[in-house]
């Protein structure tokens, strides 16, 4: 590694890890740029007549300003005519910006006087793919813009300027979590102070940070939907920007065009089991047949939230769901179901469910569509991907369904239907290229996760003649033919639970929601459910419960008086979920509701409800079914069944 000396401007003999700190610049290429060749030579004069020779002496002046005597410049202190350098170079990168003191990203595109926020949001820094790595690696990222004005910082850290906090802001611009952009948690100590404890080979001046545990808890798919929007002078350069944020290394080998990509995630294939790389989908013109995805730009419209570590598995199933590369394929374990074409099983395609789950539903997976290398071969373990099929989201709501593609290049209907029935887990063989003898040819134009709430599944079956209306909170419902469907949600969209000054986190962390069924004429049935837990125990995989009870009484004891007249779209419904959460020792559990797994009976002046609750499992989350029934009060029989699932 080599350094710039910050007053002579002039590099220093390489090393392998400098003992001194040092600052860093990130910035976004030019033309006529001061390279490794202009300054190498201490014997020749400075190349001041270059156009960003400027913004190399300006670097080093805010450097040494900021107490800093050497800095690393990309352009210039890479001898990009040795290969190998180039290459160690690539691997060590990330390393190299991680263990920087500070980051100076110059967004030469930017100026104060003349722009705003807007300007800082569209500055093309955040859409080049080596910017990236810049952005998350440094513990201390500070930005500047064209005449090095100071603009604020990634997060704000002991000693810095009172300026903006930009971790909102570069979220918004760039969808990484805040939690990503704010991972640094330092001690307070000047750049001297760190350079003495270094030197004497202490480490009581020294930082703490974990960036690896905050990247692990993201999905390979998450992570690479990062880099989707940005672009790279060289089509390599996609994969090549991409190896630290996976803590990978591999050769480069410049001229190789996608496949840089696909070695890539072959290599994380090697460390990590994320069936989130499976999740993606190729442009409608794409003819690649690669099990890989052909480039970031694949994983845009990503919303795989992370992958799990038990997987949707079948409480009685032990197989596992890793991922085992070799030099052709990939050992996946799946869960596995033929699709049905014309009423019977097709033994040639079907459907495998990927052990990952959505942000906006932690309760659906997503799945591609397989073809069976020998359909007629019961014994056969042996898949590709079908070209042109895409991903599926398979929720709660769909037991059944339909899977579409683009194709239908062997004659096969690209349209099937799928069965969740008859699912089971196996361990099968991926190839990463098709077998020459198939051809599935393409048209032209063809962290938390264990801290979710579970959602709820409603399946309705109700005379005409019954009219209903519905509303839940805090959740948006999806309502399908005669099916509503609450999908589960992330603990930061719950209402907070707070008992007095404690921490709700450190307190029964109860995860819930309410859906209201609104009879007309007989009256409402509230229900609630979720998960219940505690942290300061070390339980972090909370319990599932859910509650049947009576509207009316709820309102009255949320409120303290009855209220004559609701709506479904008011604020009480907000308000009583609130109360309900809140309220210590879940006393209203046996004061107005139901509870798991038992039978109960409400009277209410115009109906009596009864319900009966039992426990099953989809992939391997625990769902409530239970069996309500609704009865006009003065009537003898049932005028009304409604079976609910709750997952």
């Amino acid at each position: 590694m080599r350094l710039l000396n910050t007053k002579t401007l002039r590099l220093e003999p390489p090393c392998s890890s400098p003992i001194y700190p040092y600052a860093i610049l990130s910035h976004t290429w030019g033309e006529d740029e001061v390279l490794f060749a202009d300054i190498c030579d201490p014997q020749k004069p400075l190349p001041v007549s270059k156009k960003w020779f400027l913004k190399v002496s300006d670097s080093c002046e805010q450097a040494r300003q900021d107490g800093y005597e050497y800095i690393w410049i990309d352009t210039c202190c890479i001898d990009k005519t040795s290969s190998v350098e180039l290459s160690e170079a690539i691997n060590s990168m990330f390393r190299w910006y991680h263990d920087a003191d500070r980051c100076y990203a110059y967004l030469s595109d930017v100026n104060v006087p003349e722009g705003s926020s807007v300007a800082f949001e569209k500055s093309r820094w955040f859409n080049r793919g080596w910017t990236l790595q810049e952005l998350i690696a440094p513990k201390d990222v500070r930005f500047y813009d064209s005449q090095w004005f100071y603009l604020g910082s990634r997060q704000l850290l002991p000693g810095t300027r009172e300026v903006a906090d930009l971790a909102d802001s570069i979220s918004k611009t760039t969808s990484i979590p805040v939690e990503i952009l704010r991972w640094f948690s330092p001690k307070s100590a000047t750049p001297r102070a760190r350079r003495r404890g270094r030197m004497a080979g202490l480490n009581k001046h020294e930082p703490t940070y974990k960036l690896d545990s905050y990247l692990g808890a993201c999905s390979t798919g998450q992570i690479m939907s990062w880099a989707a929007y940005r672009f790279t002078t060289r089509k390599e350069d996609e994969a090549y920007s991409l190896l630290g944020l996976f803590g990978v290394n591999m050769p480069m080998l410049y001229g190789e065009g996608r496949h840089a990509f696909q070695r890539l995630q072959q290599e994380i294939l090697k460390t990590s089991s994320d069936q989130s790389i499976l999740a993606f989908d190729r442009p409608f013109y794409s003819d690649s047949r690669h099990l890989l995805a052909d480039s970031p730009k694949c994983f845009a419209s990503s919303e795989i939230v992370q992958s799990l570590k038990d997987g949707p598995i079948f409480s009685v199933s032990t197989s596992s769901f890793d991922l085992l590369p070799s030099p052709k394929a990939v050992e996946a374990g799946v869960l596995l179901w033929p699709l049905i074409r014309q009423g019977k099983e097709d033994k040639t395609r079907y459907l495998a469910i990927l052990n990952c789950i959505y942000r906006s539903d932690l309760t659906s997976h997503p799945a591609i569509v397989l073809r069976k290398e020998h359909p007629h071969n019961d014994k056969s373990r042996t898949f590709y991907r079908t070209p042109g099929s895409g991903l599926h989201r398979i929720t709660p709501i769909d037991q059944q369904g339909w899977i579409e593609w683009a194709t239908v290049g062997d004659g096969l209907s690209n349209r099937l239907r799928y069965d969740l029935n008859n699912v089971y887990m196996d361990t099968i063989r991926l190839y990463f290229e098709p077998p020459h003898r198939f051809s599935d040819s393409l048209s032209d134009i063809a962290k938390l996760a264990s801290l979710y709430t579970i959602g709820m599944r409603i399946k309705l079956d109700i005379p005409e003649t019954v009219k209903y209306s519905y509303a839940a909170y805090p959740h948006t419902l999806q309502v399908k033919e005669n099916r509503i469907y609450a999908p589960s949600i992330e603990r930061s969209s719950w209402p907070k639970r707070f008992l007095g000054e404690q921490n709700p986190e450190t307190n029964h962390l109860a995860l819930f929601g309410t859906i209201i069924l609104q009879f007309d004429g007989l009256g409402a049935v509230a229900l609630s459910w979720g998960k219940v837990c505690m942290p300061e125990r070390g339980d972090f995989s909370p319990e599932p419960w859910c509650a049947m009870m009576d509207w009316a009484k709820v309102v009255t004891a949320a409120h303290g008086q009855e209220l004559q007249t609701f709506e479904l779209d008011s604020s009480a419904l907000q308000t009583t979920a609130d109360f309900l959460c809140s309220t210590d020792s879940w006393f209203w559990v046996p004061l107005l509701a139901s509870k798991p797994d038992t039978r109960a009976e409400y009277d209410t002046p115009r109906m009596k409800v009864r319900c009966k609750m039992h426990t099953v499992d989809f992939f391997g989350d625990p769902l409530f079914e239970l069996e309500l029934a609704v009865v006009p009060n003065g009537k003898s029989s049932f005028v009304d069944m409604v079976r609910l699932s709750f997952s």
